[in-house]
C-alpha cells in the first residue's frame, strides 16, 4: 500500500492503481516499434502516482470507498496521468533537465526535438481518453490544459525578473501545478455521479493541495539534496525562476536582489541560495503552504461523507508534502579515462604494427615506426576494450587506424603551405583508393600500406559495405584538404558550422567500419539510424574533439588550426581567450551530461529493440568500444612527444602522392605545375 495511505479505508487502492498502469503503457507509432521506447518508462519507474491516487480517492470518498473503483474511474486516473507525463517532457526540454527521479529524461537520451514531440503525443493520449469519458470530462481536461500552459507562460515571461510580484508567483503555480491536481479530484468526483456542489469542493480541494505542492516544491529546490530530489537542485536560480523565498528574500536583501538582475554563475547561484536560506524567507513559505493545505482540508469538511475517508484523504494530501524521497541513486561511470597508458592491440598485434610500417617504407628505421604521432595513437589509458574476433583482424585494424593517423597529419602538416599541393596531394589518394585492386600500380610507401590493407579489410565485405567504404574515405580527404585551404587562408568557420565541418574531417564513419571489421560484424543500418544512436554519436563526436580543442588550443593557434571551438567562439565574439575558453567548457559540460545519460542508456535500449535477430547484446559490446575508444583519444600517447621518436618525412611521402596527380612536386611550396 502507499505510504501516507490508510489500507482499512481504501483496501482496494493498490489493485485499482494496477489498473491504472495497465491503461497508461506507451504511446504505440505505428509501423515504428522502435520509436515505443520514446514514452516508455519501463517497469521499474519510481512514479509516485500522485494524480491518479487523487482522482482514485476523490471516487471513493462519494462512494463506497470498500469497493473496488469502477472501469470509468480508472481511465479518469490515467487520462489525468497521462496528462501530467506529457507536461514532464516539456518542462525537462525547457529547464534543460537531464535527470528525472534519478533517471536518464527523454531530453537527455532522445533529444529535445524528440522529448517535446514525445510529450505532445502522450498529451493528446491522455486529453484522447477523457473526451471518450465525455463531453464535461473532456471539456474539463481541455481547461486545465489552458491553465497549465498560461501558468507556463506567466513564469517564462518572469524569469530574471527581480522585481517579480508574490501575486504573479501564485498566478503562474496556480496554472502549471494546481490545475492539473484539482482537475485529478474533478474528474474521480464525476465518476460518483453526485452533485455538482461536491464535484467543485473535491476541486477546489485539489487546487489548493496543488498549491501547497508545488510550494514545498521549490523550497525543497533550496532546501534538498540531488540525491532526495531525484533531480538537480539549486536549479531554479541560475534560470531566472524566482520563486515565493526567494521574492521575499530579495525583497530586504538589497545584495541578492542585484544578483537576480540578470544570469548568474554557478558560484553566484550558490550564494544567492545562501542569501535566501539565512533570510527566514523558508519559513515563511512553509507557513504559507501550510494555510493552502489548511484551506485544501475545509473543503471537505462540508461533504456529507464518512469522517474516516475524508481523515484518510487528508493524511494523504499531507504525506505527500512531507515527502523525503531519494531519487535512486545511479552509478555514474566517468567519461575520464583512467592514466595509466597500455597498448590497445596485443604484444603481437604491436610488433606487427612497428614492421609492417618499415615494410610498408611508412617509416624508414624502427625509430621512425615508433612516432608518437603515429603509434602513439594506440596507447591509450587503461579502460575496458572489448577484443577482436582474430588476431588477423587485429593486425587490420591496428594498421588501418595508424594509416588515418598518417593521412591526417599529411594534411595537417604547417609545412603543408601551397593550396595546389593539397589538391594534388587529395587527387592523389583519391586515385590510388579507385585503382583496381586485382593490380595496384602506384609506387610508393602509402599505396603499398593501402595495398596491403585493402584485401583484408574487404575479406568478407559485401560490395555495398566496400563502396561505402571507399565512398566514405574520398569524402574524408575532401573534407581535409577543404580544412587545409581554410589553415592556408587563415579562415575561422562561424561556430554555427563548427560541428558539421568538424566532423566531416573526423573520419567517423572509417572508424565505426574499421571496429566493424575488429569484431567482425556490422552495424544494420536501422541501428544506426535510430534516434538515439545518431544522438549518442552527435554527442560522443562534440565531447571527443571539444576536449581535443581545449587540450590542444596552444598547438592549434601556433598552426592556426581552423576547426577549434574556443578559437571560433573569440573570432565571431571578440571575448578574450579566458572567456571563450569558459563558454566552451560551460558547453562540454552540458553535453557530458547528457552523453553519460545516453551511454547509460544504450544497453536497455538494444535489448528491447526489434529487428536485431537477438544480437543487441553483441551491438551493445560494438557501441561500448565505440564510446570507449572515442573517449579516450585525446588521452592516447599520441599528443604527448617522445624524445627518441624520430618524425618521418612528410613530404617525402606526399611526393610520392603527387607523382601519381601530375609531375612530381619539388617542394610542399612548389607543387606541380600542371593539374592531373
Amino acid at each position: 500500500m502507499r505510504r501516507g495511505i490508510d489500507s482499512a479505508v481504501f483496501p482496494h487502492l493498490a489493485a485499482d492503481l494496477d489498473r491504472v498502469r495497465a491503461v497508461l503503457g506507451p504511446v504505440r507509432f505505428e509501423g515504428r516499434p522502435e520509436l515505443t521506447a520514446l514514452t516508455d518508462e519501463g517497469p521499474d519507474t519510481s512514479r509516485r502516482m500522485v494524480r491518479p491516487t487523487l482522482t482514485l480517492l476523490s471516487y471513493y470518498l462519494l462512494t463506497d470507498p470498500a469497493t473496488p473503483a469502477d472501469d470509468r474511474a480508472v481511465r479518469a486516473a490515467a487520462a489525468v496521468e497521462l496528462l501530467h507525463l506529457g507536461s514532464l517532457y516539456h518542462d525537462d526540454v525547457i529547464d534543460h533537465a537531464y535527470q528525472r527521479r534519478g533517471r536518464a529524461s527523454a531530453n537527455a537520451v532522445w533529444g529535445p526535438h524528440l522529448a517535446v514531440l514525445a510529450g505532445d503525443s502522450v498529451t493528446i493520449e491522455g486529453g484522447r481518453v477523457l473526451i471518450e469519458l465525455g463531453r464535461r470530462e473532456g471539456l474539463a481536461g481541455s481547461t486545465a490544459s489552458a491553465q497549465m500552459c498560461a501558468g507556463m507562460v506567466l513564469e517564462a515571461a518572469d524569469q530574471y525578473v527581480a522585481s517579480r510580484s508574490e501575486q504573479s508567483y501564485l498566478e503562474s503555480i496556480d496554472g502549471k501545478t494546481a490545475a492539473l491536481l484539482s482537475l485529478a479530484c474533478r474528474v474521480g468526483a464525476m465518476q460518483a455521479g453526485r452533485s455538482e456542489d461536491q464535484e467543485e469542493a473535491l476541486a477546489v480541494f485539489g487546487r489548493q493541495f496543488g498549491m501547497a505542492y508545488q510550494l514545498y516544491d521549490d523550497i525543497s529546490d533550496l532546501t534538498s539534496t540531488a540525491e532526495e530530489m531525484g533531480k538537480p537542485v539549486n536549479a531554479d536560480l541560475p534560470e531566472g525562476v524566482y520563486t515565493l523565498p526567494v521574492i521575499r528574500a530579495a525583497a530586504r536583501d538589497r545584495d541578492l536582489a542585484r544578483l537576480l538582475r540578470s544570469r548568474m554563475t554557478g558560484e553566484q547561484a550558490t550564494h544567492a541560495r545562501k542569501l535566501v536560506l539565512a533570510s527566514g524567507a523558508v519559513d515563511e513559505a512553509l507557513a504559507q503552504a501550510e494555510e493552502f493545505m489548511d484551506q485544501a482540508a475545509g473543503q471537505l469538511a462540508a461533504l456529507p461523507v464518512d469522517p474516516r475517508t475524508r481523515h484518510a484523504m487528508t493524511a494523504y494530501a499531507r504525506s505527500i508534502l512531507d515527502r523525503r524521497t531519494p531519487g535512486s541513486t545511479v552509478s555514474r561511470p566517468s567519461t575520464q579515462p583512467l592514466q595509466t597508458h597500455s597498448e590497445v592491440v596485443s604484444a603481437q598485434a604491436a610488433s606487427w604494427l612497428r614492421s609492417w610500417l618499415v615494410d610498408t617504407g611508412l617509416a624508414l628505421t624502427p625509430t621512425e615506426a615508433d612516432y608518437y604521432r603515429w603509434t602513439g595513437g594506440l596507447r591509450i589509458p587503461t579502460h575496458t576494450w572489448l577484443p577482436a574476433a582474430d588476431s588477423a583482424r587485429e593486425q587490420t585494424f591496428a594498421g588501418m587506424f595508424t594509416l588515418a593517423l598518417v593521412w591526417d597529419d599529411l594534411f595537417e602538416d604547417p609545412q603543408l603551405t601551397n593550396p595546389e599541393a593539397v589538391t594534388a596531394l587529395r587527387r592523389g589518394l583519391v586515385a590510388m583508393l579507385r585503382q583496381d585492386p586485382q593490380a595496384p600500380s602506384m609506387p610508393g610507401a602509402i599505396p603499398a600500406a593501402w595495398a596491403s590493407l585493402w584485401p583484408r579489410l574487404r575479406e568478407g565485405r559485401g560490395t555495398r559495405w566496400q563502396q561505402r567504404f571507399l565512398d566514405n574515405l574520398e569524402e574524408w580527404f575532401e573534407a581535409c584538404e577543404r580544412e587545409a585551404h581554410r589553415r592556408i587562408n587563415g579562415d575561422i568557420p562561424a561556430t554555427a558550422d563548427y560541428l558539421p565541418l568538424r566532423k566531416s574531417t573526423s573520419g567517423f564513419e572509417t572508424a565505426i567500419a574499421c571496429l566493424e571489421v575488429y569484431q567482425d560484424r556490422e552495424v544494420p543500418s536501422m541501428l544506426r539510424n535510430h534516434p538515439v544512436i545518431r544522438r549518442l554519436e552527435e554527442l560522443l563526436f562534440f565531447v571527443v574533439f571539444v576536449e581535443n580543442d581545449l587540450a590542444g588550443l596552444d598547438r592549434d593557434e601556433a598552426g592556426r588550426v581552423p576547426y577549434n571551438l574556443v578559437r571560433a567562439v573569440r573570432h565571431e565574439t571578440g571575448c578574450t581567450r579566458r572567456e571563450a575558453v569558459e563558454q566552451v567548457q560551460r558547453q562540454l559540460a552540458e553535453q557530458r551530461a547528457q552523453l553519460e545519460a545516453v551511454i547509460r542508456y544504450i544497453p536497455a535500449l538494444l535489448r528491447a529493440l526489434p529487428g536485431l535477430s537477438g544480437r543487441g547484446k553483441d551491438y551493445a559490446e560494438m557501441y561500448a568500444n565505440i564510446t570507449s575508444g572515442g573517449l579516450w583519444v585525446n588521452q592516447t600517447d599520441r599528443y604527448t612527444q617522445i624524445s627518441d621518436s624520430a618524425a618521418p618525412d612528410l613530404e617525402r611521402l606526399r611526393r610520392e602522392i603527387y607523382s601519381r596527380a601530375a609531375e612530381p612536386a619539388q617542394t610542399a611550396s612548389q607543387p606541380p605545375a600542371t593539374g592531373p
